[in-house]
């Protein structure tokens, strides 16, 4: 599910150098009890750079994506920004506090894969 522009459309709209793409892979909770595959989900917030942090674009891959879309799709029509998810305590356990919790960024080179709990 998504909400906003691709990453590609944020680096053809924006420029490149104005784009910053967080992103983290992770095993929704639901899958861990059965022994799910670990890192199987991904999420990623795309922010214009030059507009404080501002989300232009948001997109998550697993099982309630929809249903988290929905209340992240109000937030990116309202201007949030990275600052204000980072501000946000992210309930537990969802799947969707995964997208409070991201540091890594594409620029950074860091893997986003999660390791254990």
């Amino acid at each position: 599910a998504c909400v906003g522009l691709s990453e590609d459309q944020a680096n053809q709209q924006l420029g490149e150098d104005a784009v910053e793409v967080y992103h983290t892979y992770f095993r929704p909770l639901e899958w861990a009890l059965p022994h799910g595959p670990e890192n199987a989900c991904y999420a990623k917030v795309i922010c214009d750079r030059t507009r404080d942090m501002k989300v232009v674009g948001l997109h998550i891959l697993g099982p309630g994506a929809g249903e988290m879309m929905q209340g992240f799709a109000v937030a990116v029509k309202l201007g949030v920004t990275k600052t204000d998810i980072d501000a946000t305590v992210g309930i537990h356990p969802t799947n969707a506090e995964n997208v409070m919790d991201m540091t890594v960024t594409k620029r950074s080179g860091v893997d986003p894969r999660k390791q254990g709990c």
